[in-house]
């Protein structure tokens, strides 16, 4: 299994994305799953999109947050869903990108793609 980072910050009623995962003929890529975590929980809604086809849509609340309660530092949330299993292979040039859509307050995401190379075992968490 490989990792790649990415950060998307939100912006107000708008669907940003990152530059996503891209499958080529030199390193094909089967996406296993997305490691993710939100800046807020704000009713957005984080999507995950192969081409023009969205596979994935899920609230923000569902999700761990970085954000803390404030007076003890402690966190909103440590249990919540941080890995999203996907496990689909990305014919090659297709691109599999993941973006907050944002209401009217913006959140972000942070985390990193899970991948693997087409064919190789599942090994599901």
């Amino acid at each position: 299994m490989k990792y790649k980072a990415f950060t998307v910050t939100g912006i107000a009623s708008t669907l940003q994305s990152d530059g996503g995962l891209v499958s080529t003929i030199k390193e094909p890529k089967r996406i296993d799953a997305v490691l993710i975590c939100v800046t807020a929980y704000e009713s957005n809604i984080v999507e995950g999109w192969i081409g023009n086809e969205m596979v994935l849509e899920i609230r923000d609340n569902v999700l761990d947050t970085i954000e803390d309660l404030g007076a003890a530092n402690f966190p909103y949330s440590t249990t919540k869903m941080g890995r999203i299993p996907i496990y689909i292979d990305l014919e090659v040039g297709e691109s599999f990108k993941i973006g907050i859509r944002s209401g009217l307050v913006l959140s972000s995401i942070e985390g990193a793609y899970e991948w693997s190379v087409p064919g190789a075992p599942i090994i599901p968490r």
